[in-house]
């Protein structure tokens, strides 16, 4: 999932193309950037054993030096995740039944003196 969800977020967001980075970003990573971490798994259940479906949850912290790149990003990563419901993406055509943002939120990060947008949604396939 995470290959086909990058693949397109890196077509749909050119400036975060070779700057997404799984659960941390080297020190060396070029800003702005995006880090993102799956943080869970729920496999769909029936009575007649797992459905081949899923809900995977994931968060998205968009790191920029400054606050104006970061909300612009944010934005725009925000509305890609919007326009994904009933599409399917990748070269592997994954379906993707619905989507939820469950918390959109900003900080700064004081240590790596960079804002931080981060979003937390649910893809269900």
């Amino acid at each position: 999932m995470e290959k086909a969800l990058l693949y397109e977020l890196e077509r749909a967001i050119p400036e975060l193309a070779n700057n997404i980075y799984p659960t941390n970003a080297p020190e060396t990573a070029n800003k702005p950037y995006l880090v993102y971490a799956r943080i869970n798994t729920q496999k769909d259940k029936t009575l007649q054993g797992y459905a081949n479906s899923e809900a995977l949850s994931y968060m998205f912290s968009i790191m920029a030096t400054k606050y104006g790149d970061m909300k612009s990003l944010t934005k725009k990563v925000e509305d890609f995740l919007m326009s994904l419901p009933r599409t399917s993406i990748g070269e592997e055509n994954i379906y993707i039944e619905d989507l939820t943002i469950n918390n959109v939120t900003e900080q700064y990060e004081h240590e790596l003196k960079v804002n931080r947008g981060i979003i937390d949604f649910t893809i269900y396939i």
